[in-house]
């Protein structure tokens, strides 16, 4: 027997929908990786993410129907009083895999910019340190979650509370929440704002730029849950109701985890989205980009020169090289064929008037 009243609803309601669309960008993630043959240190980071990912879906859906998001007095009610205790629980299980999952989730955003910034040494190092500041935080985040009190499961055991068991006072974990928050939102404006300069020498069109930027940019979403989630915080020091004033965290805490699923895979899908909709060009490498047989230039695909190195193999660079490499000496080729033909036609004018 369950309890679904209240906010709990909207708590479920969430979960699902987020957890649709991040499995499926992931899945269409992967097919495009494996079928281009670009697999990364960033996919294998985003594949991991999803262990964790999964294990706070689960606990975000079973705390919706065991008391988080229920007001107060109807856990009062005969019968309801077990909910509590199993509310608790939940929530101490979104808090720990929350931090856990949001890690290699950012991560794997982040190294996707490594790869992308190539031989950049101050976006590639100013990556690594927005990187080591969320991971270490979120880690400690983590062990204080756990280890709050002694033992363990005082954090929702209610029998243990009343034997004396000691746990820290709710104010420190909610600084230690506004205090990963704020680490949050900086790296994620950060990662999110790191395209613009990284794309500003590509060569692509004012559009295509403006595109994939804003592809890449979409972590700003991300952060806005968190943003939003400060305001319920204060919520962990609500003796009154708090099961119910804990709904809100939970829902804006996952959704800055499934957000940045479903940007993290968006980013990739990009050569996927061209296929199915045939936006333009083809990305057969083998195909020569110069003067065709009809003596007009072809114009390259704007994105091609970023997919070279964006998609190509996992290494980041040296198949992208590869690709362009052979794809010059064809275009050499077949202009010094063209440029042949021309110094023939003109030296046979001459014989002809002479002939005449």
């Amino acid at each position: 027997m369950t309890i679904f009243l209240d906010d709990a609803p909207h708590l479920m309601g969430t979960v699902i929908t987020l957890i649709i669309l991040a499995s499926l960008t992931f899945a269409m993630r992967v097919y495009c990786r494996v079928t281009r043959a670009s697999w990364g240190m960033e996919d294998s980071l985003m594949a991991v993410a999803m262990f964790p990912f999964a294990v706070l879906s689960i606990s975000c859906l079973v705390a919706s129907f065991n008391g988080v998001g229920i007001h107060a007095f109807r856990l009062q009610q005969p019968g309801n009083e077990k909910y509590m205790e199993s509310g608790l629980f939940w929530f101490f299980m979104f808090e720990v895999f929350y931090c856990i999952t949001i890690i290699p989730i950012k991560l794997s955003i982040g190294y996707m910019l490594v790869r992308i910034a190539q031989n950049r040494k101050v976006y590639i190092w100013t990556q690594y340190v927005i990187m080591a500041m969320f991971t270490l935080m979120n880690l400690i985040a983590a062990l204080y979650i756990i280890f709050q009190c002694m033992p363990v499961s005082a954090a929702w055991d209610s029998k243990l509370m009343a034997e004396g068991t000691h746990c820290q006072d709710p104010a420190i974990l909610a600084d230690i929440y506004y205090a990963t928050t704020a680490v949050n939102i900086f790296t994620d404006w950060a990662t999110a704002l790191m395209p613009i300069p990284l794309l500003w020498n590509v060569k692509l069109n004012r559009n295509a730029k403006m595109s994939v930027a804003a592809i890449l940019g979409l972590g700003i979403f991300a952060s806005l849950s968190a943003c939003i989630r400060l305001k319920y915080t204060v919520n962990l020091t609500n003796s009154d109701d708090y099961l119910f004033g804990l709904c809100n965290i939970v829902i804006w805490g996952y959704a800055e985890n499934g957000v940045g699923v479903f940007v993290g895979n968006l980013s990739t899908l990009r050569p996927l989205f061209r296929k199915m909709l045939s936006l333009g060009g083809t990305d057969d490498s083998s195909k020569p980009t110069g003067y065709g047989a009809s003596n007009i230039p072809n114009k390259q695909h704007p994105y091609q020169s970023f997919d070279n190195y964006e998609m190509g193999s996992g290494t980041g660079g040296a198949h992208g090289d590869q690709v362009t490499t052979t794809t010059q000496t064809r275009t050499c080729k077949i202009r010094g064929a063209h440029l042949a033909k021309i110094v023939t036609s003109m030296a046979a004018k001459p014989r002809a008037s002479r002939g005449l």
